[in-house]
């Protein structure tokens, strides 16, 4: 783990990396090679923050399709990180449609959080705010890559998912007692992120809905489709 220095002390540093010389587009063995520390690491396979770090490990697919239903039944209870990174270890072990339905439901909270964060009383590095945005942002990012890459490969199964997503935006609920920590604005502004969420999700599925021939002609000529 990197630190950097301030005046009175050492803070932590995350550090994000895509490692891209597997080539652009390509994982390792299947896996997504990305790391955030000192969060995740791809290998060796390392999770450090969540209600299901431990769980998370698992290479056992019928164990990781047990904890997406624990972790269904118990949404509004479970940490955002948590979400991502079952994203991802659904993606490396190729439950990719999971992956891409999970990745979207994170991107979704995260959103929401990002926007409900008191911006006045965040903090800097090394305060909890901050380093949850920095990685829900990278995550977004590097992870997207693949997921984003993979999801339109059928677009109606793509589809199918933002229109989930965003029928799911309403159930959610306050952040305060999963970041006990962290200083959001008034709880009223929930109501008003949720629905631009749900509205940025609608302009999504208008756009996907009067273009699918065109995302998958684009996809062709890009070298994106069927490349993740």
């Amino acid at each position: 783990m990197k630190l950097i220095k301030t005046k009175n002390n050492l803070l932590p540093l995350i550090i994000f990396i895509f490692i891209s010389s597997f080539g652009y587009g390509q994982s390792q063995n299947g896996r997504i090679p990305f790391y955030a520390l000192p969060y995740y690491n791809y290998e060796p396979l390392t999770i450090t923050i969540g209600k299901y770090q431990k769980e998370l490990l698992s290479n056992d697919i019928s164990e990781l399709e047990t904890l997406e239903t624990k972790i269904k039944n118990d949404l509004n209870n479970t940490d955002i990180a948590s979400l991502y990174i079952l994203s991802v270890r659904l993606y490396d072990l190729g439950k990719k449609d999971d992956a891409f339905y999970w990745f979207m439901t994170a991107q979704a909270r995260a959103r929401i959080f990002m926007n409900m964060l008191d911006k006045k009383r965040m903090g800097g590095i090394g305060s909890e705010a901050f380093e949850l945005k920095q990685l829900f942002n990278s995550f977004n990012q590097l992870i997207g890559e693949y997921m984003n890459g993979y999801g339109f490969n059928d677009v109606e199964k793509g589809l199918a998912v933002y229109k989930r997503v965003k029928a799911e935006v309403k159930s959610i609920q306050s952040y305060k007692d999963i970041y006990k920590k962290v200083k959001f604005v008034d709880e009223k502004n929930l109501e008003i992120e949720k629905t631009n969420k749900e509205n940025d999700l609608a302009e999504g599925i208008e756009y996907i809905t009067n273009n699918k021939g065109k995302i998958k002609q684009q996809r062709i000529e890009n070298g994106t489709q069927d490349k993740y």
